[in-house]
C-alpha cells in the first residue's frame, strides 16, 4: 500500500506535492485529487510507467488514458491545437472539461491505445496544479479505482487502488464528484463523448451545436 500524505496544512501540502513528484519521476503510480474525482497517474512520457498503470489498474489497453496538464504550453507540446481548442482552453480551463484532439508523436503509443488522438484534461484542484507545475510534464491518468469499480471523490474510499499506488495524496473530498465532460474536436463537428460535470451549453457557446 502506498504511503498516504494528508494535505491539512500548508507545510503538509508542500511535503505531499514533493513526494508525489518524486514518485512520478521514479516511474511510480500516484493518486491525487482533482475537482471531479480522485485520479491515479504516471509520467506520460515514461512508457514502462504507463504500462504499469494499465496492468495495476487492470485497465484494458484499448482504453486510452487522459493527459492531465496545467497549461496551454504543456498542451501544445503533446497535441495539435486549432483555434477552437485554444479558445476552449483559454475560456474554460482549468476545469472539468476534457478535449480530444490530434496528438503529437512525443507521447508513447500505449498511452493513447495506439490512436492518433489524445484527451487533454486540465484539473482545477489546487493541489493537482501544484503537482503538475512542479513535475513539469503531462501526467497520464484515469480515475483512481480498479477498472469496473466506481470512481471515488473521497480518499477514504480508495481502498482497492491503494494497494497498487506508490503515493496517495489525501486532498479531502473532491468538489464535484462527477467525471469531466469529454468533447472531441476531431472531425468537422464537435462531439460530446461523455457528458459529465461541465455543461454542454458552454461548449456550444464557443463551437455551436455539438453532436
Amino acid at each position: 500500500m502506498g504511503k498516504v500524505y494528508a494535505c491539512d496544512s500548508s507545510e503538509n501540502i508542500k511535503t505531499a506535492v514533493s513526494k508525489c513528484v518524486e514518485a512520478l519521476k521514479n516511474g511510480g503510480l500516484a493518486v491525487f485529487p482533482t475537482e471531479t474525482v480522485y485520479g491515479i497517474g504516471v509520467d506520460a512520457l515514461n512508457e514502462e510507467a504507463v504500462k504499469s498503470l494499465y496492468e495495476k489498474k487492470q485497465r484494458p489497453y484499448d482504453k486510452p488514458l487522459l493527459m492531465h496538464i496545467s497549461s496551454l504550453e504543456m498542451a501544445e507540446e503533446i497535441a495539435v491545437l486549432d483555434d477552437n481548442a485554444r479558445h476552449l482552453i483559454k475560456k474554460y480551463t482549468p476545469g472539468p472539461l476534457t478535449l480530444v484532439v490530434k496528438r503529437k508523436p512525443v507521447l508513447p503509443s500505449i498511452a493513447v491505445s495506439g490512436g492518433d488522438t489524445v484527451g487533454l484534461r486540465f484539473p482545477s484542484n489546487k493541489i493537482f496544479l501544484e503537482i503538475s507545475k512542479a513535475f513539469g510534464k503531462p501526467i497520464a491518468a484515469t480515475s483512481a479505482n480498479i477498472s469496473g469499480e466506481k470512481s471515488v471523490a473521497r480518499a477514504q474510499e480508495l481502498k482497492s487502488i491503494s494497494d497498487v499506488a506508490d503515493v496517495i495524496i489525501d486532498g479531502g473530498e473532491c468538489e464535484l464528484g462527477l467525471e469531466s465532460t469529454i468533447v472531441s474536436l476531431v472531425g468537422e463537428k464537435a462531439k460530446i463523448l461523455r457528458l459529465g460535470s461541465f455543461p454542454k451549453e458552454k461548449v456550444s457557446e464557443v463551437l455551436g451545436e455539438c453532436d
